[in-house]
């Protein structure tokens, strides 16, 4: 079996075909113009081009390019024609585009920058400049008290990375769908910004464990599928579904097509290749969490009927009745006297052989009257009379009552069907037994399955004994607070 910790994910290649567009325009496009002249994001049609802020929202000490010459311009002094990787590295350095802080080696760890003032010099192979940018003290902490949104949590939120699994990122754009965004934008007309960010927060945070767990599950997938199987598995996924989900998902849209579905979800931070890559990632979880923790095999008979004996008080039951009444209120009405009268004409009816449904419908006060006076079963202890409680569990089923007398009203009832208190025997509680003997294997099978992965897989997020104002500023994990969950 492969590992395939290391393979770059979806999200990695996005961004490096952006940056394999830009160096293609630059060399189609320019001919000999001078790279200088060139803007990279004027070479990626709007389509493909990351929603990135103007570079002025960089604090003003943001470190500047420490690149001595122009990779371009010097191929072009040499009698070269420029490569596509140094005019994209001098636009690159010209306008620190966020194309620049793309590592090249997606998954690999990460790890703190160096104590230093300075930038730290490019890699050889990267042309990449790691910072060391520290904000003021005093611009960290304003006079609220309260840290301000760190730029790219506010500029580019979709892209905060607000957790890490082994070698997969999650972004927020991950954990907020676009129905969880539609949702959104129904109830914050009314919020301030930071009201609303502090929302989707929330809803990360009620979420990432959940994701979390399926990332786990497809981290250990990844490490025994041998790799030049993933991709056909993709295909087959991929091609599932475009089959079965994403027509749903286009009429819940009311979207005509994919292009503009499509069109629809880049508008929220979305994008169906996304999509696709989750649905995949979930369905990977799954069959290899029913392979690695299904609860297969008979429960044998002699658990069941322990477990029946360990929960002998699950089966018991109450004494249960049904029965019908005749109501008469007395008080500011009438008098209880009056009452009487008019309650026994109503049970003389019922003795000479009118059904006390009708008696009831046409006469009776009851809470159940134009029901019949029908109540339907009723637990022993229930009632809110306590003679109408008594009586019921006392007389003769079908027999007709004696004017019973309770604080507010005079009754007659009658049982029409009873079930002495009891307990459900385990021929007929068995089925129930071995159900939840069944699940209790499996739900154990399953957290055995994840504490065993936990221990193997790094797991980090922004919510990790953070206030949820110091999550708004986290970006991503570092060496010191990535731990094991």
């Amino acid at each position: 079996m492969h590992a395939s910790l290391s393979r770059p994910r979806p999200l990695h290649l996005r961004h490096l075909a952006a940056a394999v567009a830009v160096g293609c325009a630059f060399v189609g496009g320019l001919g000999s113009a001078s790279a200088q002249d060139v803007d990279p994001r004027q070479a990626i049609r709007p389509g493909l081009a990351p929603n990135v802020p103007e570079a002025v929202s960089r604090p003003a000490d943001w470190p500047k390019a420490t690149k001595p010459a122009d990779s371009a311009a010097a191929s072009a002094a040499e009698g070269k024609a420029p490569a596509a990787t140094d005019l994209f590295r001098d636009a690159v350095d010209k306008d620190r585009h966020v194309l620049s802080s793309i590592r090249t080696t997606p998954g690999a760890p990460l790890k703190l920058p160096a104590a230093a003032t300075a930038p730290a010099a490019p890699a050889a192979d990267a042309g990449v400049i790691q910072t060391a940018f520290e904000q003021a003290a005093s611009e960290q902490t304003p006079s609220g008290g309260v840290a301000p949104p760190a730029p790219q949590a506010v500029s580019l939120e979709t892209a905060l990375v607000v957790a890490r699994v082994g070698p997969e990122v999650v972004l927020e754009s991950d954990l907020l769908t676009p129905k969880a965004l539609d949702w959104l934008d129904s109830v914050s007309a009314n919020l301030k910004p930071e009201q609303l960010r502090q929302l989707k927060l929330q809803i990360c945070k009620q979420v990432i464990d959940q994701h979390i767990e399926t990332l786990l599950v497809y981290v250990d997938a990844c490490r025994e599928i041998p790799e030049d199987k993933l991709p056909e598995i993709r295909t087959n996924v991929d091609k599932a579904f475009d089959e079965q989900f994403l027509p749903k998902l286009m009429q819940e849209a009311k979207a005509a097509n994919t292009i503009e579905y499509e069109q629809s979800l880049r508008a929220k931070g979305q994008s169906l290749d996304r999509m696709r890559k989750m649905f995949f990632e979930r369905g990977i979880a799954q069959e290899w969490m029913r392979k690695n923790a299904g609860a297969d095999g008979e429960i044998p008979h002699a658990d069941m009927i322990a477990w029946y004996q360990n929960h002998l008080a699950e089966y018991d039951y109450p004494a249960k009745a049904r029965f019908e009444a005749l109501t008469v209120k007395d008080g500011l009405k009438r008098s209880r006297q009056q009452a009487w009268q008019m309650l026994a004409e109503m049970g003389n009816e019922v003795l000479a052989g009118r059904p006390l449904a009708d008696v009831a419908k046409a006469k009776s006060e009851g809470p159940t009257a134009a029901s019949g006076g029908q109540f339907d079963w009723t637990t022993k202890g229930s009632l809110s009379s306590p003679v109408l409680d008594e009586a019921i569990f006392s007389l003769p089923v079908g027999q007709l009552s004696t004017i019973l007398a309770d604080e507010n009203a005079l009754h007659i009832v009658r049982v029409t069907e009873r079930k002495e208190a009891g307990r459900t025997s385990f021929v007929e509680a068995q089925v129930d037994i071995r159900n939840k003997l069944h699940d209790e294997r499996r739900q154990r099978q399953v957290d055995d399955y994840l504490a065993r992965l936990r221990e193997r897989t790094p797991v980090w997020t922004i919510f990790d004994g953070e206030p949820a104002d110091a999550a708004m500023t986290a970006a991503r994990p570092t060496a010191d607070n990535t731990t094991r969950r």
